[in-house]
């Protein structure tokens, strides 16, 4: 819901109906919505797998997880003449890639603060001046490092002076974890007692 208030909660949501050529949005109580939650997975980080950096960022595959509600499925007797019955979802990956490197970049400095992070690369991801965002951001692919928990759970590890983060945005519905690469941490941090990683 788009509120907590639930004075402010909407009875209805749209469903989209099409049939015929024609496109009509059905206003559908909310107990009645059928929800869904894209799952979306990207390569590797090419960083990390050693592929050279190239603009962009490799098409992911994208699924969807039913969470509550019926099915579109289920709806199919309700609307039989229907041709698609759902929502349309409008979805950049290079856009959701770079929030995905904004908020890794966010949970490093919260975890080890400005200092390591003064070359780092990931700021002109986010920024989008380093075209490179599939070198830096990626799916996350070794052992699962955020037990689904809570809503969201993030990990800041090293590889060397490397930092990475592991995130997980939603994690209690199955989501998948994602990898940002944020590039090798200032070597004066390193070298100083406040590097974790010793």
């Amino acid at each position: 819901m788009q509120t907590r208030r639930k004075k402010d909660r909407p009875q209805t949501l749209p469903l989209v109906i099409e049939r015929e050529g024609r496109r009509d949005v059905v206003k559908v109580p909310t107990s009645q919505y059928p929800v869904y939650f894209p799952i979306i997975k990207f390569p590797t980080p090419g960083s990390v797998d050693g592929r050279l950096p190239v603009p962009g960022i490799e098409p992911p595959t994208l699924e969807f997880g039913h969470l509550a509600g019926p099915t579109y499925e289920a709806l199919v007797p309700e609307y039989p003449t229907a041709e698609f019955i759902g929502a349309r979802l409008t979805f950049s990956p290079t856009e959701y890639a770079r929030t995905l490197a904004k908020i890794g970049f966010c949970a490093g400095v919260f975890a080890m603060g400005l200092a390591p992070f003064r070359n780092t690369p990931i700021r002109d991801v986010i920024l989008g001046r380093d075209p490179h965002v599939g070198h830096w951001v990626g799916s996350w692919t070794g052992e699962e490092q955020s037990l689904p928990k809570g809503l969201h759970a993030m990990k800041v590890r090293a590889a060397g002076a490397d930092i990475h983060v592991i995130l997980r945005l939603f994690a209690q519905f199955g989501a998948p974890e994602y990898h940002v690469a944020l590039g090798t941490a200032d070597p004066e941090f390193v070298a100083s007692p406040a590097w974790p990683w010793k």
